[in-house]
């Protein structure tokens, strides 16, 4: 009976954690902003995490481990998608590509900047960071382009 205790106690602090959590901005429907990034830039080496104005993280997509692996910065060191949204607050859009490892078959493609602010909608005052890596990474301006297309398109 204990542990029933326990993990209802445990369930309660997880949604109230949730609950305080930031969240996409009102009128922003997370499925249809799920599947226009996917369209656009898809796949199990992409990741792109949107936050505030404080770099808290309001949407993901891309699975965790995909989100929180270390990759090149291609500036000479590597870093995490969640450092480059951090550092990318208040700054203007960027974008970079590089080589991941030795022989040169796996690039990495990074965007980030604010996102785009859509027709008739407010200055969310949002940032974004986007990520492939992989064989088949698109460069880092494409990946810009087509990830502010995106969002455009699902009204963020």
């Amino acid at each position: 009976m204990r542990a029933a205790a326990v993990l209802a106690l445990l369930a309660a602090t997880g949604l109230g954690l949730a609950a305080c959590a930031p969240k996409l901005p009102a009128g922003v429907d997370g499925d249809r902003l799920t599947e226009a990034v996917g369209r656009a830039i898809g796949g199990p080496n992409t990741c792109v995490l949107v936050g505030d104005s404080k770099g808290r993280l309001v949407w993901r997509a891309g699975g965790y481990i995909t989100c929180a692996r270390q990759l090149p910065s291609c500036q000479g060191t590597t870093t995490t998608a969640q450092t480059v949204l951090e550092g990318a607050i208040g700054k203007p859009p960027r974008f970079a590509s590089c080589p991941t490892g030795t022989g040169g078959a796996n690039t990495v493609g990074w965007a980030m900047g604010p996102a785009p602010i859509a027709d008739g909608r407010p200055d969310r005052r949002l940032t974004y960071v986007a990520v492939m890596e992989g064989e088949r990474a698109l460069p880092g301006r494409e990946v810009q382009e087509r990830v502010e297309r995106a969002f455009e398109k699902a009204g963020l």
